[in-house]
């Protein structure tokens, strides 16, 4: 029996033992190059505080791919219209010699509410633009040369203003603790003290009036210039004047062979140490890390989606806020996968 795959470029038969091919069911590693991993390093948005640890969660992020044989592609404090030319620059490019493309941000972010629709937003050094508008701009239909390969996006911000108080919970071992930095900073931009953790939201009184960037890529331009951010002090949500607004509900885009992971659920802050950079970056690099030992040893034994899970599980057991201000004080936080990936990723060893 022949099966033609519809996101594949290669057919494949059973054998008479039923086994299948263990190709099958993983993206092709075996490529001429690894692919290119895009580092997004947003450090202040206009008026607000600097996002003090980034420049860590930078580091940790080129170290960590660069060992996996990724070639490295960063773009600091790029003006929005700046950012979306690099990034459709690098989706024009030929790809079909690559395994996969890496897509990490690190910025401030909120979350865009308007009556049944909700998006996530990123802050650039001058406006505000859509995760959905960076993703869809890899997505089959504008990076053919990506068809077939898995698309890996990691993103560091805020999707809202919600706190995880957490839940009670009893170990076996002694050995987990819940770590309490006293060089952790607050980042909700209004507020700063010099012992407790910080957040990656942007608050609406550090916000300036300005027009405000969708995922629209037709004309002449990707930033729909005439949408206008304003503030709504009743409900505490950005509000923009918008045209014709669809009724449905989309908490986070995700293509056909994309893998996107968020450092928080919709609607919550996400953490960030300065010493330390923040909780999800680090713990994801510092995962990422201790796999790389078996990948150079020869094959791995996990799946990316097994090594992720476990990312999820070190931010949310190990990880604890400290803040002299109890809003922010022993707060936790829990990342989040969203994957249309059609087969295994196994993160091996370039030479």
């Amino acid at each position: 029996m022949v099966i033609l795959n519809d996101f594949t470029d290669h057919t494949y038969s059973t054998p008479k033992n039923r086994e299948m091919s263990i190709s099958s069911f993983e993206y092709n590693f075996s490529n001429e190059r690894r692919g290119i991993a895009i580092i997004i390093v947003n450090d202040q948005y206009q008026g607000s505080n600097k996002r003090e640890g980034c420049e860590k969660d930078k580091q940790l992020l080129q170290t960590t791919f660069a060992q996996y044989g990724f070639e490295i592609r960063c773009f600091c404090d790029k003006k929005a219209a700046d950012l979306i030319k690099e990034l459709k620059n690098i989706s024009k490019e030929d790809h079909s010699k690559s395994d996969c493309l890496v897509i990490a941000i690190t910025a401030h972010g909120e979350e865009f509410r308007d009556k049944s629709v909700r998006e996530d937003l990123i802050y650039t050094s001058d406006k505000i633009i859509t995760t959905r508008l960076v993703l869809k701009l890899f997505s089959d239909s504008k990076c053919q040369s990506l068809i077939g390969k898995p698309r890996l996006v990691f993103i560091q911000a805020c999707r809202g203003t919600k706190m995880d108080d957490g839940a009670q919970v009893k170990y076996r071992s002694s050995t987990t603790s819940l770590p309490q930095n006293s060089n952790d900073l607050i980042d909700c931009v209004h507020m700063r003290t010099d012992n407790s953790d910080m957040s990656d939201a942007v608050m609406e009184d550090d916000i300036q009036a300005q027009n405000t960037p969708t995922d629209t890529l037709d004309h002449n331009s990707d930033l729909l210039n005439s949408s206008t951010q304003v503030l709504n002090n009743q409900t505490q949500n950005l509000k923009l004047k918008t045209v014709e607004v669809s009724p449905f509900v989309n908490h986070a885009p995700c293509y056909k062979d994309f893998l996107v992971m968020y450092a928080t659920p919709p609607g919550y802050y996400a953490f960030r140490r300065t010493t330390d950079g923040s909780w999800f970056i680090k713990s994801l690099c510092d995962v990422l890390n201790e796999e790389s030992d078996s990948a150079l040893n020869g094959r791995p034994t996990k799946n990316l989606l097994t090594v992720l899970t476990n990312v999820i599980s070190r931010v949310a057991r190990e990880m604890q806020s400290k803040s002299a201000n109890k809003h922010f004080d022993a707060k936790k936080q829990s990342p989040v996968i969203y994957s249309r990936l059609t087969k295994d990723v196994f993160l091996t060893k370039k030479n």
